[in-house]
């Protein structure tokens, strides 16, 4: 999800990119990427919760089942919003092919690359939703499980390729949504206890080695200066950077 740093106190975010063209595009390429974020975690919590079955008496099941279907709808919608946005804005060229082919862009290859294979993920987890009826069940739960997959994968490509994640509201956002999914994880993983123990101990310690990692991963990389040429910037954009006049607030990337 390519996004854009807004204006702080004391500078620029490390790594921004000054842009002083207005376009639309821009503004819907970083606005559609954070909603396509929040829907996907929202989707990811809901189906955590019918997964154990969560129910009351002013809340039953199908209304979990429901809003989980909904969320995961939505969430397309403005995925593909925000790659139509992406290819089409001329600061970045980026193929349509890169959208859907991971790796191969010239432009940060391996966070633009994590962000298409989460929209084919996602993609496969609404076509083969769609076509339930004419599978079995089985090729559709083992499909349905890449859910558990394209969550994390695009969070990364968020935070990796999104120049603005050191801007606090964007950071705590993010970490709103990843603090969402791990309790409710550990919720999924308690659920059922003390069957199957080791998997479930197994699962959790992997759970919490996850977010540590990522913890340390983002504290020394999106967060630090030079980001933007370690993720793969070219060094046109970089150096171009240095040149261009200063941009209003709200107009970096």
């Amino acid at each position: 999800m390519t996004t854009m740093a807004v204006a702080v106190p004391g500078g620029l975010p490390p790594g921004a990119i000054v842009v002083t063209s207005s376009t639309p595009l821009w503004y819907l390429t970083r606005a559609t990427g954070l909603v396509a974020l929040v829907l996907l975690t929202l989707s990811m919590a809901f189906g955590l919760l019918s997964s154990v079955r969560y129910t009351r008496p002013a809340w039953p099941r199908f209304v979990t089942i429901g809003l989980h279907r909904n969320t995961s709808l939505l969430a397309l919608v403005f995925t593909v919003i925000h790659v139509v946005t992406t290819v089409t804005d001329s600061f970045v060229s980026i193929p349509v092919q890169d959208a859907f082919i991971p790796f191969i862009s010239s432009y940060r290859p391996l966070w633009l690359g994590l962000g298409a294979i989460a929209f084919d993920l996602m993609l496969a987890l609404i076509i083969t939703s769609l076509l339930r009826t004419r599978m079995s069940y089985r090729s559709w739960r083992l499909v349905h499980w890449g859910a558990y997959l394209c969550w994390p994968v695009a969070v990364l490509h968020g935070l990796g390729t999104g120049t603005d994640t050191p801007v606090r509201w964007v950071l705590g956002l993010t970490v709103g949504c990843v603090a969402v999914i791990a309790v409710l994880a550990g919720w999924r993983l308690a659920y059922g206890w003390p069957s199957h123990a080791a998997a479930r101990l197994a699962g959790a310690l992997a759970l919490v080695l996850t977010l540590i990692a990522g913890g340390a991963w983002l504290t020394a990389g999106p967060l630090q200066p030079g980001w933007a040429r370690r993720a793969g910037t070219p060094e046109r954009l970089v150096n171009g950077s240095s040149r261009a006049n200063p941009a209003p607030a709200g107009r970096t990337r």
